[in-house]
């Protein structure tokens, strides 16, 4: 369970997507959500999930820090592990990744993935420092790739656009991935004008104990563009991220 939650916090971090556009101010700020576990009349808290995203400095370049952190209850500690964080810093001037840091536990030792990107060099460095060896590997960078945090925050999709073509890097590998817009939804939470995104990894890894390698986004059409909540599938049951009230 605890390389699920990582994979979902991951993919609210880091992603590839063209397209950049200005961020808007209402999208920064701290956010709280609740990761729960759902299968039949189980309906359980696992963790709380906050998320901010301020303006800051990086390198000496404007950029803006985005922190994760997961806090899991008590119940699930046992089968989740040590609490989560994750910091990036995106450029402001073209929402470009810039640095990202994601510290854990694993055998009771401090380990870390760590990423580092180079658009002169035309190249992601990852270095993931386990407890027994660290290891590096590079991927190649296009200029084209963002924090989907960032990203669903003021991502617009054009007229007729219903799906780009992204790659999610996570630790030591990078895995293919299509995020389809799906339009508005009235249902899922009321009260709130919320349009609903599809990303599915297309080929098997990170999520493959799921149902077709798919999570579900929502995201506020409002000037806010806050997420409000994220659903994946998992076997048995499910686990969902919604916003708290």
């Amino acid at each position: 369970m605890k390389k699920i939650l990582f994979a979902l916090l991951a993919i609210l971090l880091s992603a590839t997507l063209c397209g950049a556009r200005k961020l808007p101010s209402a999208a920064l700020g701290t956010f709280t959500y609740e990761v729960r576990y759902t299968w039949g009349a189980i309906n359980a808290k696992v963790a709380t999930a906050t998320i901010s995203l301020e303006p800051a400095r990086w390198d000496g370049r404007d950029s803006y820090h985005s922190h994760a952190f997961v806090k899991t209850s008590a119940i699930f500690r046992l089968f989740i592990g040590a609490d989560l964080t994750v910091d990036s810093y995106i450029a402001q001037s073209d929402l470009l990744p810039l640095y990202t840091i994601n510290p854990y536990r694993k055998g009771g030792k401090d380990c870390k993935f760590e990423y580092i990107y180079d658009r002169d060099k035309r190249q992601v460095t990852n270095v993931a420092q386990g407890p027994k060896e660290t290891l590096t590997k590079q991927f190649a960078f296009d200029g084209k790739i963002f924090d989907l945090l960032t990203l669903l925050a003021y991502c617009r999709f054009e007229a007729g656009e219903k799906s780009v073509t992204l790659t999610l890097i996570l630790g030591d590998a990078a895995y293919p991935a299509i995020l389809s817009y799906q339009g508005k939804d009235t249902e899922s939470f009321p009260g709130e004008e919320a349009e609903r995104f599809l990303l599915r990894l297309t080929e098997r890894g990170v999520m493959e104990n799921g149902s077709g390698n798919e999570v579900t986004f929502w995201r506020s059409s409002g000037s806010d563009r806050k997420i409000l909540g994220l659903e994946a599938a998992i076997d048995p049951g499910h686990m969902s991220i919604r916003i708290k009230n």
